[in-house]
């Protein structure tokens, strides 16, 4: 299967404008040859903290319906993830339609600290059972924690990712902005690795694209954020085929990817380990503290403003 990914150059909360993007993108894909298109998390709107990205939720119309019709009309199946308000939450769902109008689904589990802030917890379906095979589907920092490897493991022949994985800003703490080439690099590895534990071939889908949010939760001051990491295609032992940096042009990789549908030896992750990757300390910190008070905001802010 030819299989192209979208390094997206996003417009922050322009989910009309992402949308025509990814309509030329889906276009100038199937013109090569695809026959699935993925686009990164958060294609319809990008990340940063910004009340602008509440009101994307509400005041466009659901990009599902554009996606549906664009499977059908171009004949290609498309995947990727936005905020999708369900009538009670907003949830950060991965979408893979296809031509006939099957969509499978799946939301992200656990939002990543101050996404939090608008969007709440998903489910553990990780593994979607479809047409073309057990597709799974890891986004941003779902690909660096073994709980996920745990519900794919020896079920999936080949993995849908996608990030918006942000970065350190000039407001961060030194420790963090210390960080940037560990950060940089473990966005980059986060799929590689993947590939290298499940033994199939992963397709990563990144934006080429710097947001300016607020601080949180004050949202009192700008912050300029770069989306780290790199669109990429990985086959099954870990090798990149092609790739796109962060800081490279936008526009798509592709490539023919083969994986089998057989069943799959079961592998035992002999591991206690939460997190793949090894983790500095301040991450490990602001991942249990922050997480508590992102998910409150959402419960006292963006909540009610979706519900009203």
């Amino acid at each position: 299967m030819k299989i192209a990914a979208v390094h997206m150059d996003t417009i922050l909360a322009d989910v009309n404008a992402n949308m025509e993007n990814v309509k030329k993108r889906i276009e100038e894909a199937v013109k090569g040859g695809a026959e699935l298109v993925l686009f990164p998390e958060f294609f319809t709107t990008g990340f940063a903290f910004t009340p602008k990205l509440l009101e994307a939720v509400l005041k466009y119309e659901d990009p599902q319906i554009k996606l549906s019709k664009w499977a059908k009309e171009f004949n290609v199946i498309i995947g990727g993830s936005y905020l999708k308000f369900n009538g009670e939450d907003t949830l950060n769902t991965f979408s893979l339609t296809f031509p006939d109008g099957q969509v499978f689904t799946h939301s992200k589990d656990i939002p990543t600290i101050f996404e939090h802030f608008c969007y709440t917890y998903g489910d553990k379906n990780n593994v979607l059972e479809t047409p073309i095979g057990n597709i799974g589907v890891a986004l941003c920092w779902e690909q660096v924690r073994y709980d996920t490897v745990r519900r794919m493991v020896g079920k999936v022949d080949l993995i849908l990712a996608g990030s918006c994985w942000w970065g350190w800003c000039s407001d961060d703490q030194k420790e963090l902005q210390n960080l940037s080439k560990e950060h940089q690099d473990m966005a980059v590895n986060a799929p590689i690795e993947l590939a290298k534990i499940l033994h199939v071939p992963v397709i990563h889908a990144s934006h080429f694209a710097t947001f300016e949010g607020l601080n949180f939760p004050k949202g009192d001051k700008p912050q300029t954020r770069t989306i780290m990491g790199a669109t990429q295609i990985i086959d099954e032992t870990g090798n990149v085929i092609c790739r796109r940096l962060y800081n490279e042009e936008s526009g798509i990789i592709s490539s023919d990817i083969a994986y089998n549908t057989l069943p799959k030896k079961v592998e035992l992750i002999d591991t206690a380990e939460y997190w793949i990757p090894k983790m500095p300390l301040i991450y490990l910190k602001g991942w249990e503290m922050l997480n508590p008070l992102c998910e409150g905001y959402y419960q006292k802010v963006s909540k009610p403003y979706y519900n009203k």
